[in-house]
Protein backbone atom coordinates (compact mmCIF):
# COMPACT_ATOMS: atom_id res chain seq x y z
CA UNK A 1 0.00 0.00 0.00
CA UNK A 2 1.21 3.51 -0.55
CA UNK A 3 1.91 6.25 1.65
CA UNK A 4 -0.92 8.19 -0.59
CA UNK A 5 -3.47 5.03 -0.61
CA UNK A 6 -2.72 5.21 3.56
CA UNK A 7 -3.21 8.61 4.02
CA UNK A 8 -6.36 8.45 2.21
CA UNK A 9 -7.88 5.01 4.45
CA UNK A 10 -6.81 7.13 7.31
CA UNK A 11 -8.55 10.07 6.37
CA UNK A 12 -11.93 7.79 5.46
CA UNK A 13 -11.77 6.14 8.85
CA UNK A 14 -11.60 9.50 10.72
CA UNK A 15 -14.51 10.56 8.91
CA UNK A 16 -16.48 8.20 9.79
CA UNK A 17 -15.71 8.26 13.49
CA UNK A 18 -16.58 12.13 13.49
CA UNK A 19 -19.70 11.69 11.19
CA UNK A 20 -21.01 9.17 14.39
CA UNK A 21 -20.23 11.16 16.88
CA UNK A 22 -21.71 13.77 15.14
CA UNK A 23 -25.04 12.13 14.86
CA UNK A 24 -24.79 10.79 18.52
CA UNK A 25 -24.46 14.48 19.69
CA UNK A 26 -27.35 15.60 17.49
CA UNK A 27 -29.15 12.72 18.50
CA UNK A 28 -29.07 13.63 22.47
CA UNK A 29 -29.75 16.80 21.64
CA UNK A 30 -32.63 16.46 19.67
CA UNK A 31 -33.83 13.88 22.70
CA UNK A 32 -33.34 16.43 25.24
CA UNK A 33 -34.85 19.15 23.26
CA UNK A 34 -38.09 16.72 22.83
CA UNK A 35 -38.04 15.74 26.15
CA UNK A 36 -38.38 19.58 27.58
CA UNK A 37 -41.36 20.22 24.91
CA UNK A 38 -43.15 17.25 26.35
CA UNK A 39 -42.72 18.90 29.66
CA UNK A 40 -43.44 22.29 28.46
CA UNK A 41 -46.95 21.07 26.83
CA UNK A 42 -48.06 18.71 29.35
CA UNK A 43 -47.18 21.54 32.19
CA UNK A 44 -49.27 24.19 30.14
CA UNK A 45 -52.34 21.80 29.48
CA UNK A 46 -52.39 21.13 33.28
CA UNK A 47 -52.33 24.71 34.18
CA UNK A 48 -48.63 25.63 34.78
CA UNK A 49 -47.43 29.08 33.83
CA UNK A 50 -44.99 30.12 31.92
CA UNK A 51 -42.45 31.47 34.06
CA UNK A 52 -42.52 28.07 36.38
CA UNK A 53 -42.38 26.24 33.07
CA UNK A 54 -38.95 27.86 31.76
CA UNK A 55 -37.24 27.47 35.29
CA UNK A 56 -38.57 23.96 35.34
CA UNK A 57 -36.71 23.21 32.16
CA UNK A 58 -34.12 25.76 32.01
CA UNK A 59 -35.12 27.55 29.03
CA UNK A 60 -35.70 31.53 29.07
CA UNK A 61 -39.38 32.28 28.71
CA UNK A 62 -39.04 33.29 24.91
CA UNK A 63 -38.63 29.79 24.24
CA UNK A 64 -41.27 28.43 25.86
CA UNK A 65 -43.35 30.59 24.34
CA UNK A 66 -41.97 30.17 20.96
CA UNK A 67 -42.48 26.61 21.30
CA UNK A 68 -46.17 27.12 22.85
CA UNK A 69 -46.81 28.76 20.18
CA UNK A 70 -45.07 26.30 17.35
CA UNK A 71 -47.68 23.27 19.07
CA UNK A 72 -50.73 26.46 18.55
CA UNK A 73 -51.66 26.40 22.25
CA UNK A 74 -51.10 30.32 22.76
CA UNK A 75 -51.09 33.10 20.16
Amino acid sequence: MTTYSRIKEEGKIEGKIEGKIEGKIEGKIEGKIEGKTEVILNGFESGLDIKLLANITNMPEHQVVTILKEHKKVD
